[in-house]
């Protein structure tokens, strides 16, 4: 099949350019027009999750949490014409920006004046006249602290910091050119810092956007860097700018397919897509260096070019493609963790791979039999004295220490793998920002001064219209709000209960002393207010929809909680729903207690349970009347007659319902929960995809080499730096999270591939020489060894340029796969012919030598010990022809 193949690529050599010019023209136009920023910031649940079904859901009600950005200044002289002028002056500036919806600032508040003629509230500006004959900038002052609802929402006194909240349109934040209204809005800002010393910005629109733009010419920069340190190593081995140029020109295509699938599929540029192009530089360069090292390889041996491109395609396409696809379960695991960015990162990832499969093995032959053939510097690298000296060290260690390496093995093993048990798995919004960056330094100084930074959406589900502003109920979320004011976790809260109190406060000529709820006897006065109380008076929304859904019966209480672990975010989640269940809902433990006792036939506690809750009898009768209001009087009339009915089937699913019915449900949610629970989610399953990818590889091994012995022995050199990496994030305190659990599943099935070309020539070598296996050994660490350390080179130095991201968990990525691709390089090439030397005949069972299928991954079809006189005439040909020419041509 090989041949033939072989015979299609080179015999159509301008067919396939010509195909492969079409295909990267295509990708690179979608790589340039649909390439598209996924600044969705910190969301990795899947859509079927409970959590992001309510995330979902409250967004249809209440629309995106912690839409508006912040701007922050701390000046102590706000409060003087100039500079409250020109706070005033930004704002106005900012609000004629296309994509901002308002502004809100201590410059651009308003009060509510009591028009008792007409039963309704006049919308009047705190500060209007920027001449201040109006009033005074102390007035003015006076009448902003005077309203409680401000403190703590848009400045904190004590520190003279003052917020500035601009709200944007979400279809701005999305879309890849809109969005840098944003960026402008922040450049407006930090221009009156010569003003207001420096500005702080927060919320969430300025870390989607930057952080977007990060990720977007991070991407850029690690594709350079990429192919300049592959560039610099590929020279380095080969000595030939040809042989550069070519693998380079391979790889970049390789990265226009890439970019132009995200593209094609309409997926968004993440943090972990932005690391598919940079990664097909580094994956590609080992077929690269594959392909040329067999090509010179065989080309030693007869000096025939076109016979060696044959061959080198004959003899490594299913050796390559095996080895791509192990490469591909490793990111073929994503597609099994339920969730949309970790599925799109396994759909594209693993499919690049295997078109990076193709196009190098096609273009890297006619690329290479359009070239003059190689000179005998060229082939010098195969015999590079520091490599041969280095293989034959190793060759010694393998055949007289074993011990010693068995020995150092299990001590290494062991001492980084005590690491393990100290792993913390954590992971919050901000777990990848240095901690100097600025996105992170503004977040602290908002935690410092306000309590949070990060959403956190309480909603209550009041089940009925007249419930709403019910005494209970009002007085309930009131406790509630001042339950999480005393917590320092959070900032300050906002509800319907705070509207409520400025109506009241409005009503009675805004005197502070009436920022309370309103009495019963003021809320029929105070209905005619409230109905219709939903304006916009200066682009600064005041509206009673942004705290409640009427329709559906919810109540909003909007707060922001620092930024914390998905964890500790857990532990909080549970003990403040708690809280705020017991608070809201004070008889549920002694309702749940007698109902338990009625269920267990104990009906004298039906009494017990309307005395607690006169709501449940209602509740109880409605559903028996079922509309008849005849009954329903008959039954408000005599409390008795419920008496009739407790001994009836369904009697007790009905007080089921009515308990249930009168109880206010509590649901939490918001960016925070669903950044947590997203980071659990993926914790979880990234350690199932770990574990699938090792029993997939596992799997193709033993197809591969059709013995179960060898399968575990060549698992166990690929297992240990795994284990080594773990055991150095424990110790090092680098904790678990889904950025640093990447690493496993892809460095499993990169480094699974220097096992494979090592046991595929030591079993071709095995079928000549049965009766040496330390010959046999010995052989495949010679012959295979320079591919495997030209590879780990390139693969170290490939992931190493990841350390220069601004985010910690790429950086994590970078340094750890090279420490795990560099113990890698060791395990396949010491540990492993120690194990096959140790088990000998053990291993080299009959179906080891004889499998499924072959891999002609060496030279095991031609015995070159019958050609030594031609490989030694060849080397004298390119020797003198190497004379008649330049010697400087490369």
């Amino acid at each position: 099949m090989w041949n033939r193949i072989a015979n299609i690529i080179l015999r159509n050599r301008f067919i396939i350019l010509a195909i492969m010019a079409l295909l990267t023209v295509l990708f690179g136009y979608y790589a340039i027009t649909g390439l598209k920023i996924d600044n969705k910031y910190g969301n990795m649940l899947p859509k079927d999750s409970p959590t992001q079904i309510t995330y979902l859901n409250f967004k249809k009600m209440f629309g995106e949490d912690g839409s508006a950005l912040v701007i922050a200044i701390q000046d102590k002289d706000l409060y003087t014409k100039e500079k409250f002028l020109l706070w005033k002056n930004l704002g106005d500036s900012i609000l004629q920006i296309d994509g901002v919806t308002s502004v809100i600032s201590e410059a651009k508040l308003f009060n509510l004046i009591n028009d008792t003629a007409t039963s309704q509230f006049i919308i009047k500006p705190i500060f209007s006249d920027v001449s201040f004959k109006e009033k005074s900038i102390e007035q003015i002052k006076k009448e902003i602290r005077r309203n409680p609802l401000y403190n703590g929402v848009l400045y904190n006194d004590s520190a003279n910091v003052s917020l500035m909240m601009v709200s944007l349109d979400e279809n701005f934040l999305v879309d890849k050119e809109k969005q840098k209204v944003v960026i402008e809005i922040e450049k407006l800002a930090q221009s009156y810092e010569k003003q207001f010393n420096q500005v702080h910005f927060a919320g969430l629109p300025h870390m989607r956007v930057l952080i977007g733009k990060r990720v977007m010419s991070e991407m850029y920069i690690f594709v350079v860097l990429s192919l300049l340190v592959s560039f610099g190593i590929m020279y380095f081995f080969f000595r030939s700018v040809r042989v550069t140029l070519i693998s380079v020109l391979v790889v970049l295509i390789t990265v226009i397919w890439a970019m132009g699938t995200i593209g094609l599929f309409e997926y968004n540029i993440s943090i972990m897509m932005a690391l598919i192009p940079p990664l097909m530089i580094v994956i590609g360069i080992p077929n690269c260096i594959y392909l040329f090292n067999k090509y010179h390889y065989e080309f030693k041996q007869h000096g025939n070019k076109i016979k060696a491109l044959t061959q080198v395609i004959r003899k490594t396409g299913t050796a390559m493609w095996l080895t791509n696809v192990t490469t591909a379960i490793g990111f073929m695991t994503f597609l099994f963790t339920n969730s949309t960015k970790f599925f799109e990162f396994g759909v594209i990832s693993s499919l690049n791979i295997m078109l990076c499969y193709v196009v190098s093995l096609c273009l890297i032959p006619i690329f290479a039999s359009f070239s003059k053939q190689p000179k005998t510097r060229h082939l010098k690298h195969l015999d590079r004295k520091a490599a041969v000296k280095f293989l034959e060290r190793l060759v010694k260690i393998t055949a007289n220490n074993r011990r010693a390496v068995y020995i150092i093995t299990i001590a290494l093993t062991i001492g980084t793998g005590v690491g393990i048990f100290f792993m913390k798995v954590t992971g919050n919004i901000t777990g990848d920002l240095p901690a100097r960056d600025p996105i992170l330094k503004d977040i602290k100084f908002m935690e410092a001064n306000f309590g949070g930074a990060v959403p956190f959406e309480v909603l209550i589900n009041y089940k009925e219209k007249g419930r709403l502003f019910g005494k209970s109920t009002m007085q309930n979320v009131e406790q509630v709000q001042e339950m999480l004011s005393k917590d320092t976790l959070f900032a300050k809260s906002l509800s319907i209960v705070d509207f409520v109190k400025v109506v009241n406060m409005a009503y009675y000529n805004n005197n502070p002393e009436q920022y309370k709820i309103f009495a019963t006897k003021d809320k029929l006065r105070l209905n005619a207010y409230l109905k219709n109380l939903s304006t916009t008076t200066n682009n600064s929304t005041f509206s009673i929809k942004e705290l409640v859904d009427t329709t559906n019966h919810i109540l909003r209480i909007r707060t922001s909680m620092k930024d914390l672990g998905s964890y500790e975010v857990e532990d909080q989640v549970h003990l403040i729903k708690y809280r705020i269940d017991s608070i809201m809902n004070p008889d549920k433990s002694l309702l749940e207690k007698f109902y338990t006792k009625f269920e267990k036939g104990k009906k004298g506690y039906v009494d017990s349970i309307f005395d607690i809750s006169s709501g449940v009898y209602n509740n109880v009768t409605s559903l028996i009347s079922n509309g008849n209001d005849k009954m329903q009087y008959a039954f408000d009339s005599d409390p008795e007659m419920i008496q009739k009915y407790i001994s009836k089937p369904g009697f007790k699913k009905q007080l089921r319902k009515a308990i249930d019915n009168e109880y206010y449900d509590v649901t939490l949610t918001g960016t925070s929960v669903v950044a947590s629970e997203g980071t659990k989610y993926l914790v979880s399953n990234l350690t199932s995809s770990i574990v699938f990818a090792t029993i997939s590889i596992a799997a193709l091994m033993c197809l591969l080499f059709y013995s179960f012995r060898m399968v575990i022995v060549s698992m166990v050199p690929n297992l240990i730096p795994m284990a080594v990496t773990a055991g150095i994030m424990g110790i090092f305190g680098i904790p678990l999270k889904p950025s640093t659990l990447l690493i496993f599943s892809i460095a499993l099935g990169i480094t699974v591939d220097n096992t494979i070309h090592f046991l595929a020539h030591y079993r071709n070598e095995l079928k000549m020489k049965k009766w040496d296996l330390k010959e046999c050994v010995a052989i495949s660490i010679r012959e295979t060894g320079l591919s495997i350390i030209y590879t780990s080179v390139i693969l170290f130095f490939g992931f190493i340029v990841f350390v220069f991201s601004d985010f910690g968990g790429t950086q994590a990525l970078g340094y750890l796969s090279a420490i795990t691709y560099f113990v890698a390089l060791f395990t396949n090439l010491i540990l492993l012919p120690c194990l096959l030397l140790s088990y000998e005949r053990r291993l080299t069972t009959k179906s080891f030598e004889e499998p499924l299928f072959e891999i002609y991954d060496e030279d095991s079809d031609i015995n070159w010990d019958l050609l030594e006189i031609e490989k030694l005439e060849s080397t004298e040909e390119l020797k003198k022809e190497d004379d008649k020419n330049e010697p400087k041509e490369d």
